[in-house]
């Protein structure tokens, strides 16, 4: 009789604090894997965010940089071209004129030197 009177008392008290002890138990686990997920989660995103931006960020310098650097480089080789090509143009309109002047001089002192020459003889 003492017993099942001890058993009766005892068994709802160790039924309920199995169950609270249970319940507190999963609670507990589920809170930790929920706020670890939330967290590797919340890591994740913030990481691929940041690496996006960071990409982002980094090509559309790079591409303005470059961008930059091949319009100046082109600038200053067309220039450079063209400033070339005036100048030999230039010296070639320079060079043909002057050689043409010479001839057209010593053609015309030819002709001179060559009727002075047939007037005076």
């Amino acid at each position: 009789m003492t017993y099942s009177l001890t058993h009766s008392l005892t068994h709802p008290l160790t039924h309920s604090l199995t169950h609270s002890l249970t319940h507190s138990i999963i609670h507990s686990l589920t809170h930790i894997l929920t706020h670890s997920l939330i967290n590797s989660l919340t890591h994740s995103l913030i990481h691929s965010f940041t690496h996006s931006l960071i990409h982002s960020f980094t090509h559309s310098l790079i591409h303005s940089f470059t961008h930059s650097r091949i319009h100046s480089f082109t600038h200053s080789l067309i220039y450079s071209l063209t400033d070339s090509l005036t100048h030999s143009l230039n010296y070639s309109l320079s060079l043909s004129l002057s050689l043409t002047l010479s001839h057209s001089q010593s053609l015309n002192h030819s002709f001179t030197h060559s009727h002075t020459h047939s007037f005076t003889h």
